[in-house]
């Protein structure tokens, strides 16, 4: 996946932050050199797919320097609406955790509304990331 940096495809990582597929947890916990559980309790929130009993982890989001949800928890039903900064985005705009970074941010490109080269539709990508999650929910429940 060719990930783009321009101004469009930042802006998602200031306004709503991009979604893992359960290999990202591994990944980006190595980096962080932090185990699977205190990266979710640290960095992560659970969030509800629609229409399905699957949850997701995505980097918390920050508004006016506070979590709109606090790491390791289940978003509430506002999560989605309300724009924050990725937790891993730093105050100067550079991501944190560009090395790894989660698939979905990798997938997506701002600037031309895709995302794994097909024009984005909302219901796509939460049907693609129902099919990841679905067998790893155990993942989430054992952190």
């Amino acid at each position: 996946m060719d990930a783009c940096s321009c101004e469009k495809c930042i802006s998602a990582c200031r306004r709503d932050p991009g979604r893992l597929v359960p290999a990202d947890l591994k990944k980006i916990a190595a980096f962080l050199k932090l185990d699977g559980r205190d990266l979710i309790q640290r960095h992560l929130v659970l969030i509800p797919a629609k229409d399905s009993h699957v949850r997701f982890l995505a980097p918390a989001k920050i508004k006016a320097a506070r979590f709109l949800a606090a790491p390791g928890s289940v978003v509430p039903d506002y999560y989605a609406a309300e724009k924050g900064r990725c937790v891993f985005l730093s105050p100067e705009g550079a991501c944190l955790i560009h090395e790894v970074k989660p698939f979905e941010c990798a997938a997506y490109m701002g600037c031309k509304h895709t995302f794994l080269g097909r024009p984005y539709k909302e219901k796509d990508v939460e049907t693609f990331f129902i099919s990841r999650w679905r067998k790893a929910q155990g993942i989430i429940s054992e952190k």
